[in-house]
């Protein structure tokens, strides 16, 4: 019987997700969203061979369903679809806070299904299935995150979908270390890009721009919704990275407020030498 693969949510992600694996392992690439419009589109785009308002028929025979939609989602139709899942069926998702959401799983899980999540490191700042690209898995980094239980098995297909799809810098990773590092590389990153956009000069316009404007307010377009869930389910983590930087924004501006060159060379030099010991891992 031929593989049966369901995407959970046809957004950017999940119909970025759905493209880039047309061709694994030959398989029947099906979809599930609640739009019936979104539906429609994925499957005249041949994103998906089928498109469903109802994820129980997605899921009805499946030997992967990843889920790509809000964490909080996940528990709730993993409870309410429970029965439908294949025996031996490989469950997953790609949210990007695992800890709080895999304490809301640890009871619902069918017992013959086995669940490794997974963070592709890919996106845009608009969503939305029209914005879907394959492309945007090329050269990126891929977090696989197991459950205990999780078996080698089901790494290794994780492990061969990231290859598949073009992501090129691969992690097995407890899912408690990688709130923490997400918290810097990812919550942090847009809190900061979203800081910044708070404020700003009344006369100010696209003249007065160039690529670190760009580069640094990228992400403050941003879907308030999902990024609230986000941070929020990993405030612990974020909260501590945030202190950290507003510590280090006060020592910058009391090296300005005293005008102290030396000061603040030092502090732009070590900044310089981290960020060229990061491109380094």
């Amino acid at each position: 019987m031929r593989y049966r693969i369901a995407i959970i949510g046809l957004g950017l992600m999940g119909a970025s997700l759905a493209s880039a694996l047309r061709g694994f392992r030959d398989a029947e690439i099906v979809g599930a969203d609640l739009d019936a419009d979104v539906c429609r589109k994925a499957q005249q785009s041949g994103a998906v061979s089928a498109a469903y308002t109802d994820p129980c028929e997605a899921i009805n025979g499946a030997d992967l369903a990843i889920f790509c939609v809000y964490a909080h989602n996940i528990p709730v139709l993993i409870e309410k679809h429970r029965g439908a899942f294949k025996p031996g069926a490989v469950l997953s998702d790609i949210c990007g806070v695992k800890s709080s959401l895999y304490a809301r799983l640890a009871a619902i899980l069918p017992v013959d299904a086995d669940y490794v999540g997974i963070h592709p490191m890919a996106g845009k700042e608009r969503d939305g299935f029209d914005n879907a690209d394959p492309a945007i898995f090329n050269d990126t980094g891929f977090i696989i995150c197991p459950l205990p239980q999780t078996t080698r098995d089901s790494v290794e297909l994780m492990r061969s979908i990231a290859e598949y799809i073009g992501a090129t810098k691969v992690s097995v990773t407890p899912f408690a270390e990688h709130d923490a590092i997400i918290a810097y590389t990812s919550d942090l990153m847009h809190i900061a890009s979203a800081g910044l956009c708070m404020t700003y000069h009344p006369d100010m316009t696209s003249a007065f721009t160039a690529g670190a404007y760009r580069d640094c307010t990228r992400v403050a377009d941003i879907n308030a919704e999902a990024w609230t869930e986000l941070v929020l389910d990993n405030r612990t983590h974020t909260g501590a990275c945030l202190d950290a930087y507003i510590a280090d924004l006060q020592t910058i501006r009391q090296a300005l407020a005293q005008n102290d060159a030396d000061a603040l060379r030092m502090l732009l030099q070590q900044a310089g030498d981290n960020k060229r010991e990061m491109l380094k891992r």
